[in-house]
């Protein structure tokens, strides 16, 4: 009879990653920021940095109040010992404009027991910007 097989903590590291995305995006479940984001975890977001779960949040309100319909998807994980990296897209409806735009972006993450203790984090702005021309993500 085969034994079950357990998840090394990479494959963990990969899977939790694939489910900030699915629950704090796509499902907007604002509580999984707090059970994820470790309470001194950091997130380098380009030049932006946000410290701890409270200071991402004001950001993750500030973007769900002028984008809805969130429809992020994995493209490509990888993940070594504690850190995960993860390749997204992501859809979403431009509330002002009725426009829906796509943006796409690489994580990577560095566990501590299941929860981000830093974060590095690029996207594309630019194509959010000439998706809605006068629009500035440095804004938010």
């Amino acid at each position: 009879m085969p034994t079950p097989q357990t998840q090394t903590t990479a494959q963990q590291n990969k899977h939790i990653m694939v489910r900030w995305f699915e629950e704090v995006w796509n499902q907007g479940k604002r509580e999984t920021i707090h059970e994820l984001f470790a309470e001194k975890g950091v997130l380098y977001d380009g030049d932006t940095i946000f410290r701890g779960p409270d200071e991402f949040c004001r950001f993750y309100d500030a973007f769900r109040s002028e984008f809805s319909d969130f429809h992020a998807k994995p493209v490509i994980s990888m993940a070594e010992g504690d850190l995960a990296c993860l390749h997204w897209s992501i859809a979403c409806r431009h509330k002002a404009s009725n426009k829906t735009v796509q943006v796409s972006g690489t994580s990577v993450v560095r566990f501590e027991d299941g929860k981000l203790v830093e974060a590095w984090q690029n996207w594309d702005a630019a194509s959010l910007s000439r998706q809605l021309p006068g629009y500035s993500a440095v804004s938010i």
